[in-house]
């Protein structure tokens, strides 16, 4: 009996990892070593990972719970979530302050109940820009007129927008129009022939690959980017290469380093970024 074998041609760098348990639901890679080995499986390098228990129970709580799945070998990359309270910002800005902080996650806002009004994040968001933090924004939790309107008053931000469907279709090409700093995380978006129309359409260095694990499976986004007509620069800019820059662990490519020359440590990331 034949088995489908798979393994990615370019380096990955999956953008979207939930860890943890919810209460009801048991993650099925309880540690890192776990984790770690299914990322092997699947041929994924390093993971940016967020705690579960920061959509169900708050962010500061779940944030704690992210410290036992890190080390100093970076596979797994911290992604502190964020809500615009006192509690949450000192928080953020601790881990800021002892450079420990690459990117953020906006926790849902609908089950936050704060609108994503500029009235409740801009303060926030505006601190985030001045650090150049750049922030995840889960699409099926946010409303998309706010989202737009909120994020026009911070035209510098860099932000992902997560968890795309197909029922987000009629909303991705306005979303990514309106703003220009803003990528489209692929985990969930599955409308045939889609990924290469906004590769024409905005550029390939638009799209980053993501899983959204354990929601949902790790490999099946990425076999089916590997059987798009992505050329294999592009292929690798959306599996790793986009995502590097976001974080800013690589210059931008018009500074002429390779892709393949990704992710130092992260003292050169912030280095970087002083220098700038």
């Amino acid at each position: 009996m034949s088995s489908l074998t798979f393994r990615p041609r370019v380096r990955v760098f999956d953008a979207n990892v939930r860890v943890g348990d919810l209460s009801g639901q048991p993650a099925p890679c309880r540690d890192r070593a776990s984790l770690l080995a299914e990322m092997d499986r699947h041929g994924v390098e390093q993971a940016i990972i967020y705690h579960a228990l920061t959509e169900e129970l708050s962010p500061v709580e779940g944030n704690l719970l992210l410290e036992p799945w890190l080390d100093a070998d970076d596979r797994l990359v911290p992604q502190w979530s964020v809500l615009p309270t006192a509690a949450s910002l000192a928080q953020v800005q601790a881990l800021h302050g002892r450079g420990r902080v690459s990117s953020v996650r906006l926790h849902d806002t609908r089950v936050a109940g704060l609108p994503f009004r500029p009235w409740a994040y801009d303060p926030l968001l505006a601190w985030l820009n001045a650090e150049q933090i750049p922030v995840w924004i889960p699409l099926p939790g946010t409303d998309a007129d706010e989202l737009v309107t909120t994020l026009q008053g911070h035209p510098d931000l860099v932000t992902v927008l997560v968890g795309a469907h197909y029922t987000h279709h009629l909303q991705v090409r306005p979303l990514l129009t309106h703003l220009p700093n803003a990528h489209l995380e692929l985990s969930r978006y599955e409308p045939i022939g889609e990924i290469e129309a906004l590769r024409d359409e905005f550029g390939a260095r638009r799209l980053v690959y993501g899983s959204w694990y354990s929601q949902y499976a790790m490999g099946p986004m990425l076999f089916y980017l590997h059987h798009t007509d992505l050329s294999e620069e592009e292929l690798a800019l959306v599996c790793a290469g986009n995502l590097a820059r976001i974080l800013g662990l690589v210059p931008s490519p018009r500074s002429g380093q390779a892709l393949s020359e990704a992710c130092p440590e992260q003292s050169r990331r912030i280095e970087g970024r002083v220098a700038s």
